[in-house]
């Protein structure tokens, strides 16, 4: 249908005076409604007419037809005709303008206002204003975005920027004017751009060159966007809009429904493709869609050429003079038409030496109030490079100075400043290329443990880079990585870059997002919101750095990652101090040394928590404290406001936090004390913590002192209790307060030596964090050693050295083995034999040490050891003692096994009754083996001479 407004010189009293008709059969003392009837039966079946407005001596007509059916010339006639022989109205006012059916329902739904319609249904169905079932409807939809137009007569613009592929296409339209009655369209159209605006104003001036060229016959177009995944399934009307729209442009924008994804649109896309195929001939096909969003555009376009030859043109760029002659264009025919000669002054406003069409288009937009301001007002500093800001915070105090009081994160503080740094200078660098300059992208990672501060700093960071300008409104999105993976995760990552447009989308723990989906969307979403959302991924390191390597593309767009370390024992104690003063309280001096020494513990554990270990240990004291000024009945209203205000040292407590359960201090010192033998070992041990203690003591009184290092080497034969020693001498120096943890972590080659290039360094440093605050004891460390130079081995000593370097503080290492390869192990490594303060030397055992080793070994099992089976044992620890590597303490302990199990053998020969206490509890010279008779065995072996 095509719809068309007009204006006739009459009036209702004219008409009424003038009329051969008997008006009241038609309505009742209403002129115009009467001449509205009159007409509905009066006119042909495809064509309609009614009035809807009378002014004075004018009256304001819609007159529509079906172009299928007749010519607008027929069409008219035979209206005008009508009311000239029956009105008596014989001019026209305003020749008829084309208008679409939207305008065309509103003047309807005005002449029913004016109760000029009193057949309203039967003018919509002639009418084929179907649309008019969807006024004021609150269930109807079309499923899709349903907008008209009517392109303007006027001549495409020459002085653009368009591409010249569409440049030559206009050319080619021009050239082929269409002379003969053909209905049909002998090719349709594929339109991308960058921006609708773009897109739009292309395909209006190729409506102008084919309505020229007569290639179509309206110049109505219908723009359909938005377009749900379903609508194939509902009644959607894209029918009624292409069959009323004969001889025009349908216009489909290929781009997805917000919140959809293109996967979506298998079935719609087929549904559109036939469509084409069946109103090919009928209306012209333009496909849009955006360069930067394609849509399910790759789902359609593959499949038109089957039935229609596409033509495909895109957005053009230029260089500043055409882009200059562009915008002149565009003025032209705007309502500042006098002020075209200011185009130039106003592009100087936007750096940069190339240009697209949209570029242009978004600069436009902003022509009107800069040519108001700069002819009209004269008021204001209009500068186009100070972008709008939004205001968020209110608080005085700028997120850059909360940033800087934050305590501790040097690290973290001095990469934000180099970020910002590079923002400024990025700055300037467009000011003078403008867009042809790719900036640096300032997506972020923030790696660390948990309570490292990483929300906190990514808030602060939101805030200082809306106030450095950076980015525009300082908004702070959070999400966890589970919120964007899974069923929905396209439409909720969208959702969550919508949220933070202008500021930042911090991600925590997003190693979650698993799916290849979730991250090739959360890739596309980065790269498309690159100019207007900052995106901090964060998490733990060594997770992130996996996570990192799922998709190359997360690299490349990833550039800047800020390590936020596990805060020190001092830090600790400042942030408990800073959390006390906001809550109120007060603590002791005792109370805070306290602290701190919970904090030297259990900083190293797995999993510490950081600041929100020191909350939940402020919790704890409170709770404590509750505790104690209750524990002796006392009434709660009683109690003094210094004292519920005040946190002592007995409120201070572990909160066993990856602990595990403790001796009572001391006993391992008392244990090692009581050891057999040993005397020069526990003399050096003794002498080392007195050593370490007294260095620590001068260095908090302000002595100059370089920091101690404890790292050892234990030497001797197997069995001299060197792997004992070290593992009460790591609860030892807990105990002391030298070492935070005690943990004690044993490890051989097969834990430090991986099999394959990089696999070492990552095995070292893990065990050097298991022993995080206590001892790393490499048993037979030569065997590190390869024979050869670079090998596995090489590299693991290498690692060893750095990381006894970096942990001096908090870890001890301790080498143990041999006496002589234990030499060439330390010689390996140039740097190795500075690192280490003590070698400690463990003796075999003498004959009487391992006879009363014997006796210990046998008091434990609640035994005794007859006198004469313990001469026997001293016989033969001296005869053992002749050989080297016997075993020591083992060779004890592989004795008595041995003789229990005699002992059991020879017990089970007696009767049950026989069988006493004492009797399986005593160790009997006979359950002795004779090592003598042994040796003279073992010689015997072999062949005879």
């Amino acid at each position: 249908m095509r719809y068309y407004t007009f204006a006739l010189y009459a009036s209702a009293d004219q008409i009424k005076e003038k009329t051969t008709i008997n008006l009241r059969e038609y309505a009742y003392e209403n002129t115009i409604a009467a001449v509205n009837n009159y007409m509905y039966k009066r006119l042909d079946n495809d064509v309609c007419f009614f009035a809807y407005r009378e002014e004075g001596n004018t009256t304001y007509a819609v007159f529509s037809y079906d172009e299928k059916k007749g010519a607008f010339i027929d069409a008219f006639s035979h209206i005008t005709g009508v009311l000239k022989e029956d009105f008596s109205v014989n001019r026209i006012k305003t020749v008829p303008c084309e208008i679409t059916m939207y305008q065309a329902l509103d003047f309807l739904l005005e002449a029913k206002r004016r109760d000029f319609m009193n057949l309203t249904n039967r003018f919509v169905d002639t009418s084929n204003l179907w649309t008019y079932n969807y006024y004021n409807s609150e269930t109807k939809s079309f499923h899709f975005d349903f907008k008209e137009k009517i392109v303007p007569e006027k001549s495409s613009c020459k002085n653009t920027i368009y591409d010249q592929a569409f440049i030559d296409e206009l050319i080619n339209i021009e050239e082929h004017e269409n002379a003969s009655d053909f209905k049909g369209n002998m090719v349709h159209y594929v339109v991308c751009g960058h921006s609708i605006e773009a897109v739009k104003d292309m395909t209006e001036t190729l409506m102008q060159s084919l309505i020229r060229a007569k290639r179509i016959s309206s110049r109505r177009m219908e723009v359909i966007s938005e377009i749900e995944p379903d609508v194939y399934l509902v009644q959607n009307h894209l029918n009624d809009i292409i069959e009323g729209n004969y001889g025009g442009v349908v216009v489909l924008d290929l781009t997805e429904k917000f919140g959809c994804d293109p996967v979506d649109y298998t079935l719609t896309s087929k549904y559109i493709v036939n469509l084409l195929k069946e109103y090919r001939n009928k209306c012209l096909f333009v496909f849009t869609y955006n360069m930067d969003n394609p849509g399910f555009s790759y789902q359609i376009l593959p499949q038109i050429n089957k039935y229609v030859i596409p033509v495909m043109l895109r957005e053009g760029r230029g260089d500043r003079r055409a882009a200059i002659r562009y915008m002149k264009a565009l003025i032209k025919d705007s309502a500042y038409a006098e002020y075209v000669g200011q185009a130039g002054e106003f592009m100087k406003l936007f750096p940069g030496n190339e240009f697209t069409q949209t570029d242009v288009l978004m600069a436009y937009e902003q022509f009107e109030s800069w040519c108001l301001n700069k002819n009209v007002l004269h008021d204001y500093n209009y500068d186009m490079s100070q972008e709008f800001m939004l205001d968020r915070d209110g608080s005085t105090d700028s997120s850059y100075d909360k940033l800087n009081k934050l305590i501790g994160l040097d690290i973290v503080k001095k990469q934000i400043e180099s970020i910002i740094a590079l923002d400024l200078v990025e700055k300037e660098r467009i000011k003078h290329k403008g867009k042809d300059y790719q900036a640096c992208s300032m997506n972020m990672i923030f790696g660390g443990n948990p309570g490292s501060a990483k929300t906190t700093v990514a808030k602060l960071f939101a805030g200082i880079a809306k106030e450095k300008g950076i980015l525009k409104s300082g908004a702070f999105v959070e999400r966890g990585g589970m919120d964007l993976d899974g069923l929905g995760c396209v439409t909720a990552i969208r959702e969550a870059f919508l949220a933070a447009k202008g500021g930042v989308l911090f991600i925590d723990e997003a190693y979650f997002m698993v799916s290849d989906t979730a991250v090739t969307v959360l890739i596309q979403e980065m790269e498309n919101r690159r100019e207007d959302v900052i995106v901090i991924l964060a998490g733990y390191n060594d997770r992130i750095r996996d996570f990192m390597k799922i998709n190359e593309g997360l690299k490349s767009r990833i550039p800047h990652w800020g390590d936020f370390p596990d805060y020190t024992a001092d830090e600790l104690t400042d942030i408990f101090k800073l959390m006390i003063e906001e809550r109120g309280f007060q603590v002791t001096d005792e109370a805070t040394k306290e602290t701190h020494y919970i904090f030297e513990k259990v900083r190293n554990t797995d999993n510490f928590g950081n600041g929100r270990y020191v909350r939940n240990l402020i919790d704890r004291a409170s709770q404590n404290q509750a505790v104690r000024l209750l524990s002796d009945g006392k009434d709660a209203s009683v109690i003094k406001k210094k004292e519920l205000f005040q946190i002592t040292k007995d409120d201070i407590s572990l909160l066993e936090e990856g602990l595990k359960n403790e001796r009572e201090p001391g006993t391992a010192k008392k244990e090692l004390d009581n050891m057999i033998g040993l005397a020069s070992v526990k003399k050096i041990i003794h002498k080392a913590i007195a050593h370490y203690k007294l260095n620590k003591l001068c260095i908090a009184k302000g002595i100059a002192r370089e920091k101690a290092s404890l790292h050892m080497v234990f030497t001797g034969n197997p069995g001299t209790a060197k792997t004992s020693v070290a593992r009460l001498f790591a609860e030892i120096l807990k105990d002391e307060k030298v070492l935070s943890t005690g943990t004690f972590v044993e490890v051989g080659r097969a834990d430090l030596v991986g099999d394959h290039v990089g696999a070492t360094a990552p095995l070292v440093k893990r065990k050097f964090k298991e022993a995080q605050g206590g001892i790393l004891f490499i048993d037979e460390a030569y065997s590190l050693c390869d024979s050869y130079e670079n090998g596995f081995g090489d590299e693991a000593i290498n690692t060893i050295v750095q990381e006894m370097e970096n942990h001096r503080d908090n870890i001890i290492v301790i080498f143990a083995g041999y006496k002589e390869p234990m030499q060439r192990f330390l010689d390996r490594n140039p740097g190795m034999l500075s690192r280490i303060a003590f070698q400690i030397e463990f003796d075999d055992y003498t004959t009487e040490e391992l006879c009363d080793i014997a006796k210990l070994m046998a008091s434990k099992k609640q035994m005794t050891i007859t006198d004469a089976a313990m001469d026997k044992l001293r016989e033969n620890f001296d005869i053992v003692r002749e050989e080297s590597d016997y075993g020591n303490g083992r060779f004890v302990r592989k004795t008595l096994e041995e003789a229990e199990m005699n002992l059991a053998e020879r017990v089970l020969q007696y009767k049950e009754s026989e069988i006493t206490k004492e009797l399986i509890t005593t160790i009997e010279v006979r359950d002795i083996s004779d090592m003598a008779t042994r040796k003279r065995a073992v010689k015997r072996i072999g062949f005879a001479s």
